[in-house]
């Protein structure tokens, strides 16, 4: 047998030998997430997403600075959390902009103050500054998307704007993977990911309109097809975006997975990229048209 086709028959073994372990993660992880939204207070939102902001920025941080962690990028996954504090807690505008400043003069500072070398200073500090505002930014918007509720209030309507962009992104994740293995030929991105084609973006953006309509028929019953619709494709087609941008992260760094927390997903970063980019769509296109 020819090294080449060993090499491809290790690759589809692979592939198979992932999917079990990614439906296990999900099967858990979906429940407890639906749960939570459900009958957890809004305040139970901000900490699922601030946790799992805080393991982005690691992820990305490691990613970045190629494992050199020092307390500078501590205190970038600091300010992200602090950032998202500030946006969640604070009632005046005032406070998330002196925070934004402070975290604008925070960074640069920790970087010089621990930089051991000069050779390193434009990474770190583009790789802090690119950590929080990755993380941060579109966290934020999430936050923005879901803490419009009192903090103490629980049910559909926190649920439904929780799950929403969950139900479009991840069911276009797997209809792009079904569809690009099933019908894919023309690459997409080959030199970001050669594995993902034209056919499996088609696939995945009909997936996410009709995970939009699945969500429409548990949590907004009373919403207009064609709203589902426009807050659906958009958010397909930057979830898509979301996922190249850290394959391209990760491609150009030399990893495979941004961790390892979630079992058969690799890390957190890996699992939400899609989402990182389509929410604050979704918080846009619901100011326009819930206005």
């Amino acid at each position: 047998m020819s090294r080449v086709w060993e090499e491809e028959l290790s690759t589809t073994e692979k592939k198979k030998s992932d999917l079990i372990p990614r439906v296990i993660t999900a099967a858990i992880g979906a429940p407890i997430l639906i749960c939570i939204a459900l009958f957890g207070p809004n305040w139970s939102l901000w900490v699922v997403l601030t946790v799992a902001a805080a393991i982005s920025a690691w992820e990305m941080l490691s990613m970045l600075l190629a494992q050199r962690m020092r307390l500078d990028a501590i205190l970038t996954i600091g300010a992200v959390i602090g950032t998202l504090a500030t946006m969640y807690w604070s009632h005046d505008p005032a406070h998330t902009v002196i925070a934004l400043f402070a975290t604008l003069l925070l960074i640069p500072i920790a970087v010089l103050a621990f930089l051991p070398d000069i050779q390193e200073a434009a990474k770190r500090l583009t790789g802090c500054m690119t950590a929080w505002f990755y993380v941060a930014g579109c966290f934020a918007a999430y936050l923005l998307l879901v803490g419009d509720a009192p903090r103490d209030e629980t049910g559909a309507h926190q649920a439904g704007w929780f799950l929403f962009p969950m139900f479009v992104v991840w069911a276009g994740d797997t209809g792009a993977y079904f569809t690009g293995r099933a019908f894919g030929r023309h690459k997409l991105a080959p030199v970001v990911s050669p594995k993902k084609t034209w056919e499996g973006a088609a696939g995945g953006l009909v997936s996410s309109v009709l995970g939009g309509l699945l969500c429409r028929a548990i949590f907004f019953t009373e919403m207009p097809i064609l709203d589902v619709v426009v807050f659906s494709a958009p958010a397909a087609v930057l979830g898509q975006i979301g996922d190249l941008c850290e394959s391209m992260i990760k491609r150009s760094t030399g990893v495979k997975d941004s961790g390892t927390i979630l079992y058969g997903h690799g890390g957190i970063l890996d699992r939400i990229d899609g989402l990182l980019f389509a929410v604050p769509w979704f918080f846009v296109a619901r100011s326009f048209i819930l206005s």
